[in-house]
């Protein structure tokens, strides 16, 4: 599909050493699940259907789709069946805040609801305030449930849900990134939902951002095709997404693993999405979920280390991400984007107006709604950092 370029090649060969060396580690790098913040139930249980551990792990790579990074091996049992799942191991070399958290589902138990649901969701709203911050202060009552659960909430103006109802004493809360980006304090974070809740992680997304495109998803593609998304196992499906014959600048998708299986990598053209057809801006994505799989709490607190581990070809991950300056290009491509269609859909209909209306101010007046695009996805406050004189300098530097 794809020519190898120099820069690829590059890291391709700084792989094989790295890789060797991972073989070699042995049997000693033993991890206990506890170190990771998965809380131990007893044996039997079906309520946080959280594993008990019944032999030590190890570091391996299993021979299965889909792998290519550290485990520590677990068995469980419930009703008299068992069987395997892993937890996932950071590569312990990698800068922790070289990625982000861009999605986090979690689910806790949420026991007798049903005798009096105010006194335990105003509690869990209080505890969301006090940990997450204020943004997470209220819930707002939806119509029909969510995921299985009766019963479901927004969680302010965050994006984030909570539901809870007719799944065994569980309730769920989702993040996605609009929510993950107002989180100021993931420790914060991480004692209220592994600590005070016990909750598990369902499905955690952690994403790397390269803003001059290096690694491309042209590489991406290169390490698939030099096996560096499998290591001793089986290669991971792969597909595409977006015009990869002959490429317009409205982006393109790499994905790695399916969904299904627990484990996906999204690479793509980040800035092409958003409308910049001239953007670099490539996204490395990992979505992980707990299909026969334990992902440990230290993901917040260290995802930069997860991305790194997650198969071979990402040990390059190693940079600070700055959730801020994503932020920043992100609203300044979404806005210039929408401002160019809004050029081209109601310029004529406002150069009208102004010669009905003889005022400036009672056009705007005439045309303005409450709220912002959703596409913007932004608070007030989000907007005055985003868009300050002094940031929007910043901005216009290339080296940015």
């Amino acid at each position: 599909m794809t020519n190898k370029s120099k820069h690829t090649q590059e890291i391709i060969d700084s792989l094989e050493s790295d890789n060797n060396q991972i073989s070699n580690e042995g049997k000693s790098n033993v991890v206990d699940p506890a170190l990771h913040g998965v809380p131990e139930v007893e044996a039997g249980s079906t309520t946080l259907d959280i594993p008990r551990l019944v032999i030590r792990g190890e570091r391996y790579k299993p021979n299965k789709p889909d792998s290519g990074e550290s485990h520590h091996l677990q068995a469980i049992g419930y009703n008299g069946q068992s069987k395997v799942i892993v937890t996932t191991l950071p590569k312990e070399d990698t800068e922790p805040h070289a990625a982000i958290t861009d999605y986090l589902n979690t689910t806790f138990l949420f026991k007798n609801q049903f005798s009096n649901p105010e006194t335990h969701v105003r509690g869990l709203l209080q505890l969301f305030k006090r940990y997450l911050g204020e943004s997470f202060g209220s819930f707002d009552l939806r119509k029909g449930g969510l995921h299985g659960y009766q019963i479901s909430f927004t969680v302010g103006d965050t994006g984030a849900m909570f539901a809870y109802g007719g799944q065994r004493d569980t309730a769920f809360f989702s993040m996605p990134g609009s929510a993950c980006a107002l989180i100021k304090d993931w420790e914060a974070c991480h004692h209220l939902f592994s600590n005070i809740l016990q909750a598990k992680i369902t499905r955690w997304d952690g994403a790397v951002d390269v803003f001059d495109g290096i690694p491309s998803v042209n590489d991406a593609v290169n390490f698939y095709q030099s096996n560096l998304f499998n290591a001793g196992g089986n290669r991971p499906s792969c597909s595409q997404l977006g015009n990869w014959i002959e490429p317009d600048g409205s982006g393109r998708t790499f994905y790695v693993g399916k969904r299904k299986n627990g484990k996906l990598l999204r690479v793509y053209e980040k800035g092409k999405q958003l409308g910049d057809k001239e953007s670099p801006w490539v996204r490395w994505e990992l979505e992980l979920h707990n299909r026969d799989r334990v992902i440990p709490w230290n993901v917040i607190l260290e995802p930069g280390k997860y991305v790194a581990a997650s198969y071979p070809c990402m040990s390059w991950v190693n940079e600070i991400q700055e959730r801020i300056k994503i932020l920043r290009k992100s609203s300044k491509i979404s806005y210039a984007h929408l401002l160019y269609y809004a050029q081209q859909a109601y310029g004529p209909l406002i150069n009208l107006m102004l010669e009905v209306e003889q005022s400036p101010e009672k056009v705007v007046e005439l045309l303005r709604r409450p709220g912002m695009p959703s596409r913007l996805d932004l608070s007030e406050q989000s907007i005055e950092t985003v868009f300050s004189d002094e940031q929007e300098k910043e901005l216009d530097d290339p080296s940015n």
